[in-house]
């Protein structure tokens, strides 16, 4: 028993407090030491969504970087593709009655009140045509720059709705 009594450690005994010599307090203080970062613990709701920063946005175009050359270029190919099949379709329609008229020479000979047809449907047929082909150019054009401005800057959500 002995034996392990002499390898147990015994408690320290208090000294008693000694005075001790008054020493200068240094000009500069002591830097900091820097304390580790401490983890955050992020809770996200269900209708919550992180944000992601890489995302193209205002700032490409505004800056002129190559995502936005990119953004604004696909946009530009887009609305030009439309241009031109509405061009197309414009084209096909105003072409196609007088090219029917010259190969059926009975609808060149027919008259409405001494008018020919072929006076009356170019003079006035085609004006709803083009209505309709300027209305479908104007409504995909603007589903177009719609899709455009989502795509760059989209809508924020607000998490309290």
């Amino acid at each position: 028993m002995e034996e392990t009594a002499a390898a147990q450690p015994q408690p320290a005994q208090p000294q008693p407090a000694q005075p001790q010599p008054a020493q200068p307090q240094p000009a500069q203080p002591q830097p900091a030491q820097p304390q580790p970062a401490q983890r955050q613990l992020v809770v996200w709701r269900g209708d919550q969504m992180p944000v992601q920063h890489n995302i193209p946005g205002p700032g490409d175009l505004r800056d002129d970087t190559n995502t936005g050359r990119v953004l604004v270029g696909s946009l530009i190919r887009a609305q030009l593709g439309l241009s031109l099949m509405c061009l197309m379709l414009a084209l096909a329609v105003t072409v196609s009655f007088p090219l029917v008229a010259a190969l059926v020479p009975a609808i060149g000979r027919t008259t409405v009140a001494g008018i020919p047809v072929t006076l009356i449907v170019l003079g006035f047929a085609f004006y709803p045509v083009f209505l309709a082909v300027g209305w479908f150019y104007h409504r995909q054009a603007r589903q177009l720059e719609a899709r455009f401005i989502h795509l760059v800057d989209p809508p924020v959500t607000d998490p309290d709705d």
